[in-house]
């Protein structure tokens, strides 16, 4: 089962809905890392992100 933050899904509206939905597929899939330049994805602690694009 995963943990899900409400407070956060209270702000997610618009273009964020899609980032919610690939953080979550993200989550519960395992995912350890997603790599992306959107910073959007800060929202949610549980996903870890990297920016490919920085050393």
């Amino acid at each position: 089962m995963i943990a899900v933050d409400t407070n956060i899904l209270v702000h997610v509206r618009g273009p964020m809905v899609h980032d919610a939905k690939v953080a979550a597929i993200c989550v519960a899939n395992g995912v350890e890392a997603l790599l992306t330049c959107d910073c959007d994805f800060s929202m949610f602690p549980q996903l870890v992100t990297r920016n490919p694009l920085v050393a």
